[in-house]
């Protein structure tokens, strides 16, 4: 019997390296695709959102996406934490802010995709006002 967990866990860590090295591929195949497209597919700024900041580096936001992805990832290891510790109302509470942090991360990235390539200032000495009079 202990043999037998032994190797399941043994294939376990071996296809969760496997696994996270396809994502990885995945992902910088993505990344490298869409780095040179003029416009941001939102959709795809929504799914990579699935990665702690994902959308937000998609869409070339990278401030934003350090500070999603370091709040989501610290509000999970101490969800995780405090689950461990049988805390759960403290996990609760992390997790619900955890929900929120993503859903302001879909939120954002989709905004920021719409939003790509439109962050043309308007050069305030070319704006000028005319008044003509017609009698």
């Amino acid at each position: 019997m202990k043999d037998l967990s032994i190797n399941l866990l043994n294939e376990v860590n071996y296809l969760h390296k496997r696994f996270t090295k396809y994502i990885i591929v995945i992902l910088i195949f993505t990344f490298s695709l869409a780095s040179g497209v003029e416009k941001k597919n939102a959709s795809l700024a929504m799914l990579l959102c699935v990665v702690p900041g994902g959308g937000q580096f998609y869409t070339e936001r990278y401030i934003p996406g350090l500070i999603i992805s370091s709040t989501e990832l610290i509000l999970g290891y101490y969800a995780y934490k405090y689950h461990k510790e049988e805390d759960y109302e403290k996990r609760n509470s992390l997790l619900w802010w955890g929900f929120f942090v993503f859903g302001y991360s879909l939120a954002d990235a989709y905004v920021g995709a719409k939003m790509y390539g439109f962050d043309i200032e308007a050069d305030i000495d070319k704006v000028s006002i005319k008044y003509t009079w017609k009698w």
